[in-house]
């Protein structure tokens, strides 16, 4: 019979063992309620803007230093959370990096 955890952000035991032995999770709760997700949608142009002439969105790293916008989105608590399921109870934010993915895009990102 499958675990099951209190907090849905919380790996269960057959979770962390499945990622364990297969290096991925499906089916995990959402992080963000579709409300969340306006804000941060709109606040996503001021932080576009803060860009240089020729940088992309892949140029925003480690800028959850003195982005608050960004630090709320690597504090989130329901993401610790899943990754402390993982990683354990000692890990910290050691760098960050940014970047947008369109609908339909055919361009691909690497393992992460």
């Amino acid at each position: 019979m499958p675990t099951t955890a209190l907090n849905p952000h919380q790996l269960t035991a057959d979770q962390q063992k499945f990622y364990h032995e297969q290096g991925y999770l499906l089916g995990l709760p959402p992080i963000y309620t579709r409300a969340e997700m306006a804000v941060l949608n709109a606040e996503l142009p001021h932080l576009l803007a803060l860009l240089r002439l020729g940088e992309t969105s892949k140029d925003i790293r480690e800028w959850h230093e003195t982005s608050t916008y960004l630090y709320e989105i690597c504090m989130n608590q329901k993401i610790l959370n899943l990754v402390e399921g993982i990683l354990g109870p000692n890990f910290y934010c050691w760098a960050s990096n940014f970047f947008i993915k369109d609908p339909r895009s055919m361009s691909t990102v690497g393992w992460h």
